[in-house]
């Protein structure tokens, strides 16, 4: 199969998202890469997780923008993984010794904060790690256009749903996404695989224009199949491993 697996936040259906035992898990199942979300506290480390809060996961309620280092890692995050003990919330640095070799890393901005662009170049120039390894996503306009300014070695990705907006249906998602992606100066779309207006010929106006297409977040068979058949380029998954073997069978 001509596609790469992504485990989203790590293998996360497996272990607790967003931490370095699901990072771990994906580079030990040998995924082409993995996914984070990256936010800074308020003693300005960068760290790893979705939400703004840990109240999903874990057992104390801290908001990671009015919370130092220190107290963020007083939180034990399981996710409902019981298994799964004294796990915290890591930085980002930290979570770099799980990527490998050749593999890629999808980092989500989740902010628009300025300082964050040095701390990443930082991180990823002090672990070694090639540029061609990292790609940034984010929802965020204004976060990917600074972050192709500050980090022009790096590919990014807009994050989105070409094919919605609020008022319903979107008259011709690649053409206008493909606007956005010119002014972005972006590599490429990480789409979410809306399975009734995703379609082939959308991949492929996007590819004749020389992007790349992502989709995100996949977790079965069936669906993970027909997104490879209509060409995309890269499927994220909270089981990558397990969508990759099952299909390879």
């Amino acid at each position: 199969m001509n596609v790469k697996w992504i485990s989203h936040r790590g293998e996360s259906a497996d272990a607790p998202e967003n931490t370095c035992p699901a990072f771990q898990l994906s580079l030990e199942r040998k995924t082409d890469g993995m996914e984070c979300d990256v936010r800074l506290t308020k003693d300005q480390y960068l760290v790893v997780g979705h939400d703004g809060d840990t109240s999903r996961g874990g057992d104390m309620v801290k908001v990671i923008a009015e919370s130092t280092l220190e107290e963020l890692q007083q939180v034990n995050l399981t996710y409902g993984k019981d298994a799964y003990k004294n796990i915290h919330v890591p930085l980002f640095t930290d979570t770099l010794q799980y990527l490998g070799e050749g593999r890629e890393y999808y980092v989500e901005l989740k902010t628009d904060a300025p300082a964050q662009y040095a701390i990443l170049r930082d991180a990823i120039e002090s672990a070694g790690i090639p540029w061609k390894q990292i790609i940034f996503i984010s929802f965020s306009y204004t976060a990917l256009k600074e972050c192709k300014i500050r980090i022009p070695e790096a590919k990014t990705l807009f994050l989105c749903n070409p094919f919605r907006d609020d008022n319903g249906p979107v008259d011709d998602p690649a053409g206008k996404l493909i606007a956005k992606l010119k002014d972005l100066n972006a590599d490429g779309v990480d789409s979410y695989a809306d399975d009734e207006l995703f379609t082939a010929d959308f991949v492929k106006q996007m590819k004749d224009a020389g992007y790349f297409v992502a989709v995100w977040t996949i977790d079965q068979e069936e669906r993970a199949a027909r997104f490879i058949e209509m060409g995309v380029d890269s499927v994220t998954s909270n089981r990558a491993a397990a969508l990759r073997d099952a299909l390879q069978r």
